[in-house]
């Protein structure tokens, strides 16, 4: 849906600290969600040295460090698994949980319209059982209707295009305003590939044929909620299988999708009709509101073109199924309980999952992330001081301070390519805790209670709806470089090129990231780990072609671009041989801006702590700490090959291997530990 797509496109020009992949639902993330530990929090600050049960720091250090806690945490059965961003998360729900009940317990009282209205009505909406499924596809059903009916491929692209333009929704053509890379100052209007399900790495893993199997069984149960017959629904999921492992074969791997040379391709409108069949462009661009545009930039050429061979009378039926399938799939969690379970038990599959979240559960999730800024506001209200702002800032201002050091003291960079790179850390702008300007799209939205016949798909819609709105009237002005890509109750942070900005949302900024009790060495190993970890992204292999002002522009003499090339492709051998998952390796093509970034966090926050060897401990103490976790293992191998960032055992153990501070902290780690990698061996870039 919008926010699925909003957020893949944004993957383009947002690097972040924990996941950078696209999630399909406006719901919490999967690979976060779990029940409450026992006692985790009470054991973090324990001694690695009392409780690690006979792992040797030398053989492997994730294990020493946090063996104690892995030992003390179960998987639950309604998640993939746990780890300390999860724990945030969950906390950050709670704290927002009795914002929940007040509004539902006051909402007699409230002015329709109001915050409090919007918020309690979509909660019961969503807890209404016999309203969703009464409602069936509610407000949904004509768009269902527009695709299902269309005669011939004009009549389709147009129905697809109504929905883009009324809902922002896409399937077969993705297209979305972003900050124009070459301009930041302005929006352009990107045009990225088809909705892929699983997406191309999981549809061309070989190992994952059963996982395909189980995909295809979904898409036929999800066309038969649709009105198919069982058998007409099968062979409509096998086509619909087959069409996406095609596009597939067309469609950038995750390695690229980041990479401004390869997608930053402008097009005219003339241009661009010559990808397409005659008359394509035209049809889709006005059904969708946007026969304005003067250009497009088109981010996958290849999968374009092949989108067009599809455009077709004679592929009309696949086509028709599967846009309707992606939009339904799409929607499924805020349909009737049947197709929202199906959709959970697909997701379950993916990930291991064994037992689906309870109704009340999966409503408060969805009312706060539907209503993100708006919990937001009042999460940083419960959980956030100035004081921790103040504190956080102060650190990033040293972390800014040690990499201009360490830019200027690099023996491969040139002093013009080293003076423009100060430039641009002068000019990053900081974020923290939460916006500045609170958005507010959902002013006009209207949320229906139950009993004034409101149900839940009406009511999203109508959300969604408003925020399409808001939308189409700011990308018509100019970049408002205030606004956030994240809310504040998001345990996570990220560095977007186009703004040259790293963002900490204020859910990141607790412990065990960040403790005002806690050491200055400790602190750095969580939160200034993360800090240092988006200052890298500023200067990895993507990052690193876009300017102080946030322009894709390529600052680098030929040379020294050159001595950063062979630097980086070290990066991605030594990566490629890291065990990810009992056998499987890391990708390190796919994850090489993320472990530059780690490895690049590392060397800034150790070269503030020095030569003291005690402090050191502490600071991987606390790195290894915030990175323990466990997932199932159908995660663990989704995450292989979806996430650009590598398994967290080895954001721990690979990094600290080739960390020369790491050898001075534990000087009894030598050549033959499993946690040994020769000085010459060591890959570094900043």
């Amino acid at each position: 849906m919008k926010n699925r797509i909003k957020f893949c496109l944004a993957a383009i020009v947002m690097l972040s600290f924990l996941l950078s992949g696209c999630g399909k639902k406006m719901e919490t993330q999967p690979e976060q969600t779990a029940a409450q530990p026992v006692n985790v929090q009470g054991e973090a600050g324990s001694d690695p040295a009392e409780n690690a049960g006979g792992v040797r720091l030398e053989d492997d250090y994730y294990e020493y460090a946090n063996q104690d806690i892995l030992n003390q945490v179960e998987i639950p059965k309604d998640s993939s698994g746990w780890s300390y961003f999860y724990q945030l998360e969950k906390d950050s729900f709670e704290v927002l949980e009795g914002v929940l009940e007040e509004a539902v317990k006051n909402r007699k009282e409230v002015k329709p319209g109001s915050l409090e209205q919007k918020i309690a009505d979509l909660y019961l909406s969503a807890l209404d059982v016999n309203g969703r499924e009464k409602a069936e596809f509610g407000q949904l059903k004509p768009y269902m209707d527009q695709v299902r009916s269309a005669s011939n491929i004009d009549e389709y692209l147009k129905a697809v295009g109504n929905i883009y333009g009324d809902l922002g929704v896409s399937s077969i053509i993705t297209v979305q305003w972003m900050e124009d890379m070459k301009d930041s100052s302005r929006y352009a209007l990107y045009v990225d590939g088809a909705d892929l399900g699983p997406g191309k790495e999981t549809l061309e893993d070989k190992t994952q044929s059963e996982l395909m199997d189980q995909y295809k069984d979904y898409i036929g149960r999800t066309l038969e909620y649709t009105g198919m017959s069982s058998d007409e629904a099968k062979r409509a999921a096998a086509e619909i299988l087959a069409f996406q492992k095609d596009l597939a074969e067309s469609a950038l791997p995750l390695s690229q999708q980041g990479d401004p040379d390869i997608i930053y391709n402008p097009y005219s409108m003339k241009e661009i009709k010559s990808l397409l069949p005659e008359g394509a462009v035209d049809s889709y661009l006005t059904s969708a509101g946007l026969a304005d545009a003067d250009s497009l930039i088109v981010t996958q050429k290849a999968q374009m073109v092949k989108i067009g061979r599809y455009l077709t009378e004679d592929h009309l039926p696949v086509l028709k199924n599967y846009s309707i399938f992606s939009l339904v799939s799409d929607f499924a969690p805020y349909l009737a309980p049947e197709i929202r379970d199906n959709d959970i038990d697909w997701n379950n599959t993916q990930n291991g999952i064994k037992e689906r979240k309870t109704d009340k559960k999966l409503a408060s999730e969805r009312t706060q992330n539907m209503l993100g800024f708006e919990f937001g506001r009042l999460y940083v209200e419960k959980r956030f001081s100035k004081e921790d702002k103040t504190a956080i800032e102060k650190m990033v201002r040293h972390i800014l301070e040690v990499y201009k050091k360490q830019i200027m003291d690099l023996d491969w960079m040139g002093e013009e390519t080293k003076a423009a790179a100060i430039k641009k850390l002068e000019n990053m702008t900081l974020k923290i805790g939460y916006p500045d300007k609170w958005p507010n799209d959902y002013a006009k939205a209207t949320i229906t209670p139950i009993e004034k016949g409101g149900n839940l798909i009406d009511n999203v819609l109508s959300l969604m709806k408003a925020q399409n709105d808001v939308s189409k009237e700011k990308v018509r002005k100019p970049v408002d470089k205030t606004e956030w890509g994240m809310t504040p109750q998001t345990v996570n942070a990220y560095y977007n090129p186009t703004g040259n900005e790293i963002v900490f949302p204020a859910a990141i900024l607790q412990a065990p990231f960040y403790d005002p009790d806690e050491d200055y060495a400790s602190n750095l190993g969580g939160i200034g780990s993360v800090i240092a970890h988006e200052v890298s992204h500023a200067f990895d292999s993507s990052g690193s072609l876009y300017d102080e002002k946030g322009n894709y522009h390529v600052w680098w003499t030929n040379e020294d671009r050159a001595k950063f090339k062979q630097l980086a492709d070290r990066v991605v051998a030594y990566y490629d041989g890291q065990e990810g998952y009992k056998g499987r390796h890391v990708n390190g093509a796919q994850t090489l801006n993320e472990n530059i970034a780690d490895l690049g966090s590392l060397a800034a926050i150790t070269s503030i702590v020095g030569d003291d060897a005690e402090s050191l401990k502490l600071l991987f103490k606390q790195y290894a700490t915030i990175w323990t976790s466990k997932y199932t293992p159908e995660s663990m191998i989704r995450r292989l090959n979806t996430d650009v960032h590598s398994p967290a055992k080895v954001r721990v153990n690979a990094v600290l291997s080739t960390t020369d501070a790491f050898y001075k902290a534990y000087q009894e780690i030598k050549e033959g530990d499993a946690m040994y990698v020769a000085p010459q061996k060591r890959v570094k870039i900043w």
